[in-house]
């Protein structure tokens, strides 16, 4: 279930991103096929062995950014992580609707939930500004982070996957705890 939740949000991340930067004058992604849900072609064969074996996925699309402007470039960034704050958003208001008022079949309202909690993670982490991830290129934008060394970049990624591994359970939690949360204000929680 984690897995047909987690492949199709990074995918649909990726081609957001993809789809956004050809919107704003950049079609690098969509000369390299990236215009596409194909998971092999968003996250590639390694990507998707090591998220079935360890739970760690990523994905990435070509983005040349001296084709875009400034506001471009901000708005390939968001492009993705917003997708995965929509299908949270949408999760959240199916979630409770499944759950209390319709006999849906209980794999289905699981379904529903762990889409939320798996985009409310990935929101999350790639908003982070760390590099390599989205937010680190969104604040890059308003930040001159060119003067960051290589080192600092290494530092910060070993830092960030130790830190996601640490806290996972917690973060877990927390999203789960979140999507629980119309179910509780709708009085049909313990």
């Amino acid at each position: 279930m984690v897995t047909l939740a987690v492949i199709p949000a990074i995918c649909l991340h990726e081609y957001f991103h993809a789809q956004v930067a050809l919107w704003c004058g950049d079609p690098t992604a969509a000369m390299r096929g990236h215009l596409t849900l194909n998971p092999l072609k968003q996250m590639g064969i390694i990507s998707i062995i090591m998220f079935l074996f360890i739970g760690i996925a990523w994905g990435g699309v070509p983005v040349n950014p001296y084709n875009l402007t400034k506001r471009g470039r901000i708005l390939t960034a968001l492009a993705g992580p917003l997708m995965n704050f929509v299908l949270f958003v949408l999760a959240i208001l199916i979630y409770p609707l499944l759950a209390l008022f319709t006999p849906a079949p209980p794999l289905l309202i699981s379904y529903v939930f762990v889409i939320g909690v798996y985009n409310l993670i990935l929101f999350i982490f790639n908003m982070l500004p760390v590099p390599g991830l989205d937010g680190w290129n969104i604040l890059s934008q308003f930040v001159d982070l060119r003067k960051t060394g290589s080192e600092i970049f290494k530092g910060a990624m070993v830092l960030l996957i130790f830190g996601m591994l640490m806290l996972y359970p917690y973060i877990t939690k927390f999203a789960g705890r979140v999507m629980e949360l119309p179910i509780l204000l709708l009085g049909g929680g313990k």
